[in-house]
């Protein structure tokens, strides 16, 4: 494990997923945004968010029985953090319930799916509680003892 690149293997699988979330024009400063979300008054949310985009890598770990996935890899975008939760930009709809987990540079995470609203065609704006949070190690791309692919 100790000879295992995390920040490479990482950055081969960003360059190598397929991108296929269409952002809606009214978001055109999407990743130029920064800084604490600061309206919390028609949220039911009590932690503060904090604005990070990025791109970053998602896998289905546990899908609803009733949906076929296939395990693997997707580009998704993050939207904001709070200490429990995370909001993040997917290609397709999520369904509640659902645990997936989010690979990004410095570390990753098992969430679980509490809500998911369509914007676009490809482009779904994702909710997430926040499960566990690893740091960056060889598990974080093996799935059934397999690495996952794109």
């Amino acid at each position: 494990m100790l000879d295992f690149d995390y920040p490479n293997h990482y950055a081969g699988l960003i360059r190598s997923v397929d991108w296929e979330i269409e952002l809606p024009a009214q978001w055109s400063e999407f990743f130029s945004e920064t800084g604490i979300v600061s309206d919390l008054t028609h949220e039911r949310r009590g932690k503060q968010r904090r604005i990070v985009r990025m791109r970053g890598l998602m896998s289905i770990d546990r899908p609803l029985p009733a949906i076929e996935r296939r395990k693997r890899f997707f580009g998704v975008y993050t939207k904001d953090f709070s200490k429990d939760a995370c909001g993040v930009v997917t290609p397709f709809q999520l369904y509640p319930e659902e645990l997936v987990r989010l690979v990004l540079p410095t570390f990753w995470l098992d969430l679980r799916v509490v809500r998911c609203h369509r914007e676009t065609k490809t482009c779904f704006d994702t909710g997430f509680e926040l499960l566990h949070r690893h740091d960056p190690d060889r598990s974080a791309f093996i799935s059934g003892g397999n690495f996952l692919k794109v």
